[in-house]
C-alpha cells in the first residue's frame, strides 16, 4: 500500500474512532448534565491539570520518539514499556501521598477520596502506552476505533445508571476510571503485542535524547492549558468551575477531534519525508488547507448558535455556560494552525527548538493568566483568547521557517477559507434572530443547511485550492482497492 492510500485508510478509522468515541462522550455528557449538578463536575475539574499532568510525565515522550523512530525494535518497545510501569508506579504513589494536600488547597475534604480513586487511571494507562504508540506507528486506526468506542459506551452506560441511582460526582469517578481500564485491555487484545522480558536503558537513553525536550514542552503545555481550572476552582465557586469546564469540553470536542484525526495520521505517514523538505512543505500545505477549511467554518459556525445550543444540549441550567463556549469556539476555529505546526518540529526532529518555542508560548499564557484571574472567570477566558492568538501567530512562523512555509504563504492558503467563514458566520447569525421554526433545534438546523450550501457555493464560486486537494484525496479514496 502506497503512502497516499496508508494515509487515507488512517484518516477513516481514526476519524471513525475519533468521532465515534467523542459522539459517545457528547451523548453520555448530555444525560449525565440532566442528572449531575454543575458543582459535581467541578469536582472532577478540580483534578484535571493533575491527571493531565501525569500523562505527559508517564509518556514521557516516548511515544512520539518510537513512532518516529524508523529503526525501532522489540528492545525498544520493550524497554519503553517497563519504563512506563516504572513511572506509573512513581507518579501514582506520590499523588496519593498528596491527595490531602490538593484536597486542603481547595478547601474540599471530600476530594481526598476522589482524587485517589480518580488518579488510578495514571497507573492503568501506564500499561498501554507503549501498545498504542505502536498502533500508530503502523497507521492501524481500526484497532483503536474498536477500542475507544467499546470501552467509552461500557464506561458510560455504568455512569447513567450509577448517576440515575444517585452516586452523584461518584458516577463520573467510576466512568473514567473504567474507560481506562476497557481502553487499556483492549489494547491488549487486539494490538498482539506483548513485550519480552529483556529490558535495556540503552534505548532509553537514545530516545530520550529526542523524547526529552517533549517531555519537558508537554509539561509546559498542560499546565499552561490547565491552570485556569486549577485557579477557578481556588478562586472561584465550584459552579464557576463546571459551567467553565462543560463550555471549555464541548467547544474543543470539534476543532481537536478533526485535527487530531489529520495530525495523528499525517505525522507516522510524513516522518519519512523528514529529509525532503519541499515534498514535506507541499503536503503540509495541503494538510493545513483542509483541516483549516473544515474546522474553522464549523467554530465560526458554533459561535453563532451558541445561545441555543447549550441550553438545548445541556439544559436551561447549564446556560452561563454558553459565554465560555462561544469564546472557547474562537481558539478551537485557529486550533489547526497551532496543532499542525507543532508537528513540523517534530517531524524534523527539532525537539530543542520545540521546547524554547513552547516555553516562550507558556510564558504569554502565564501572564495573561496573572493579569486576568484577579477580575472574573469571564475576563480570564477573554485573555485566554488573546493568548491563544498570539501563540498560534508565534509558532506558525517558527515552525514554517523549518520547511520555508512563511507566515505570508501560510495565510495565503487559509485566507480565503477564514473570509468566507466570517462574512456568513454574520449572514447565519441574522437568520437565527428573523427565522424561529418551532424551537431551538429546527432553528439550529435550519442554520446550520443554509451555511452549509452557502460556504460549499461560495467556496465554488472563488475556486479555492482545497477543493483540488479534496477532490485527489476522494479519488484516492476511490481507487485505494484497486
Amino acid at each position: 500500500m502506497n503512502l497516499r492510500k496508508k494515509t487515507i485508510k488512517g484518516v477513516l478509522w481514526n476519524a471513525f474512532e475519533m468521532f465515534g468515541g467523542k459522539i459517545i462522550q457528547i451523548v453520555i455528557t448530555v444525560i449525565l448534565a440532566r442528572m449531575l449538578t454543575p458543582e459535581d463536575f467541578g469536582v472532577i475539574g478540580l483534578l484535571v491539570i493533575f491527571t493531565e499532568l501525569s500523562k505527559v510525565i508517564l509518556d514521557s515522550g516516548f511515544s512520539q520518539a518510537l513512532i518516529r523512530k524508523q529503526d525501532s525494535d522489540q528492545t525498544d518497545f520493550t524497554s519503553v514499556f517497563y519504563f512506563n510501569i516504572f513511572i506509573g508506579i512513581v507518579v501514582y504513589s506520590g499523588l496519593y501521598l498528596l491527595a490531602p494536600l490538593i484536597s486542603d488547597f481547595y478547601n474540599y475534604p471530600e476530594l481526598t477520596n476522589i482524587s485517589r480513586v480518580v488518579f488510578l487511571t495514571i497507573f492503568i494507562n501506564s500499561f498501554g502506552i507503549v501498545q498504542n504508540a505502536k498502533i500508530i506507528k503502523e497507521v492501524n486506526f481500526k484497532i483503536l476505533a474498536n477500542r475507544t468506542i467499546i470501552a467509552n459506551l461500557l464506561a458510560g452506560i455504568l455512569a447513567v445508571y450509577l448517576a440515575y441511582n444517585g452516586f452523584g460526582v461518584w458516577a463520573l469517578v467510576i466512568q473514567m476510571v473504567l474507560a481506562s481500564f476497557l481502553r487499556v485491555i483492549f489494547l491488549w487484545v487486539f494490538a498482539k503485542w506483548v513485550p519480552s522480558l529483556s529490558f535495556s536503558f540503552k534505548p532509553i537513553r537514545i530516545l530520550f535524547a529526542f523524547s526529552g525536550n517533549l517531555l519537558l514542552s508537554g509539561m509546559f503545555d498542560v499546565i499552561a492549558s490547565n491552570i485556569q481550572t486549577l485557579l477557578i476552582g481556588k478562586f472561584y465557586t465550584k459552579a464557576d468551575l463546571g459551567f467553565y469546564t462543560q463550555g471549555k469540553q464541548l467547544s474543543v470536542i470539534p476543532s481537536q477531534t478533526l485535527t487530531t484525526v489529520v495530525r495523528n495520521v499525517t505525522y507516522p505517514t510524513l516522518s519519512v519525508l523528514q529529509n525532503k523538505d519541499e515534498q514535506l512543505k507541499q503536503a503540509y500545505r495541503k494538510v493545513i488547507r483542509i483541516a483549516f477549511f473544515i474546522v474553522f467554518p464549523l467554530m465560526l459556525g458554533l459561535v453563532v448558535v451558541a445561545d441555543k445550543l447549550i441550553p438545548l444540549v445541556l439544559g436551561d441550567a447549564w446556560k452561563p455556560a454558553v459565554k465560555y463556549f462561544m469564546l472557547l469556539c474562537i481558539t478551537g476555529a485557529i486550533f489547526p494552525l497551532y496543532s499542525i505546526n507543532q508537528n513540523i518540529f517534530l517531524i524534523k526532529g527539532n525537539s530543542k527548538l520545540y521546547l524554547m518555542v513552547s516555553i516562550a508560548l507558556r510564558i504569554i499564557t502565564f501572564i495573561s493568566i496573572a493579569i486576568t484571574i484577579w477580575y472574573s472567570v469571564l475576563v480570564l477566558v477573554i485573555g485566554q483568547v488573546i493568548a491563544t492568538i498570539v501563540n498560534t501567530l508565534i509558532i506558525m512562523y517558527y515552525s514554517g521557517r523549518e520547511i520555508g512555509y512563511g507566515l505570508k504563504e501560510q495565510f495565503g492558503d487559509i485566507s480565503s477559507t477564514m473570509f468566507i467563514s466570517s462574512v456568513l458566520s454574520f449572514i447565519i447569525y441574522y437568520i437565527g434572530i428573523e427565522i424561529v421554526i418551532i424551537n431551538s433545534f429546527w432553528t439550529i438546523f435550519a442554520q446550520f443547511i443554509i451555511g452549509l450550501i452557502l460556504f460549499l457555493f461560495m467556496s465554488f464560486i472563488l475556486n479555492l485550492k482545497v477543493l483540488k486537494d479534496l477532490k485527489d484525496i476522494f479519488l484516492s479514496l476511490k481507487n485505494r482497492d484497486k
